[in-house]
């Protein structure tokens, strides 16, 4: 009996990372969902039972948290491999929030989650062939106000350049480890473009509302992208490509920041010491 592949998927209960569960699923995987919502995740568990569909398990948690966090990599510690790595949840907050330990949220999830996902996970992947590395950032990093020495964002607190930093440094990272670990890990950043999707509905405004009915018309569909994200993970023609940042499946070239090496590595030591590591 040939042993399924694992595809470990952050955020996988709605928008993107639903779409890329079943996409995964679809195509004989087996996939490690981690998510924070109780119900979302019943409710998913419910729609697979329903179709008799078991390659998926569950690991409950809310990213912004360390120590929940923790607990779940350690059950993951536990596989004999990981082919496939996608760092999909993504979280806004335009009024500033903080997790138990007072960091920022914005951060928390979309970025610092990740980095201790990934770190946690590294020698596993390293250990298994062609693994893949995919995380999630946007153009609209273009627009980051990076300050390194507050990246917790303690003082004039946007939510908007808070979310723009976070994307940023998702590519900072993800260069920085192609530049460490490129013989083993392929590791790629993704636009995924602008989707319809929940994302953002925990905050309350007349500009969401507005930006609600415009995305009904125009934005795109989650599954389109989820298939995109899929081949970039599985076809062999992108063994060749590491290190690369991808907008409708074309390379294309990100902010001059993020090719700056010494931000990568300053970023990679202060997160390294925030996750005691």
């Amino acid at each position: 009996m040939v042993r399924k592949k694992n595809c470990i998927i952050t955020g996988g209960t709605s928008g993107l990372g639903l779409a890329l569960v079943k996409k995964f699923i679809n195509n004989s995987f087996l996939v490690h969902i981690i998510a924070k919502d109780n119900k979302k995740i019943q409710k998913l568990v419910n729609y697979f039972y329903e179709r008799d569909i078991k390659s998926f398990k569950f690991y409950q948690a809310d990213l912004a948290e360390e120590n929940e966090l923790n607990k779940v990599i350690l059950q993951i510690k536990n596989l004999d491999k990981i082919d496939v790595l996608i760092n999909n949840a993504g979280a806004l907050f335009l009024k500033r929030e903080v997790n138990s330990k007072g960091i920022e949220k914005t951060f928390a999830v979309n970025y610092l989650s990740h980095f201790y996902l990934t770190i946690s996970l590294i020698d596993l992947m390293k250990k298994t062939k062609n693994s893949r590395l995919i995380n999630i950032s946007s153009m609209v990093h273009k627009f980051a106000k990076l300050n390194l020495n507050d990246m917790n964002f303690s003082k004039n607190y946007n939510g908007y350049v808070a979310y723009f930093n976070s994307k940023l440094m998702n590519l900072l990272f993800s260069y920085k480890i192609n530049r460490i670990y490129y013989n083993y890990i392929n590791c790629n950043v993704i636009h995924p473009g602008w989707l319809n999707t929940n994302f953002g509905s925990n905050n309350q405004s007349s500009i969401r509302f507005l930006l609600d009915f415009v995305k009904d018309k125009f934005a795109k569909k989650p599954s389109y992208v989820a298939d995109e994200i899929y081949n970039i993970c599985t076809a062999q023609e992108y063994l060749n490509y590491s290190g690369k940042y991808f907008v409708k499946n074309n390379i294309t070239k990100s902010s001059d920041l993020s090719y700056r090496e010494d931000l990568q590595d300053e970023l990679w030591e202060k997160s390294l010491k925030m996750i005691n590591m």
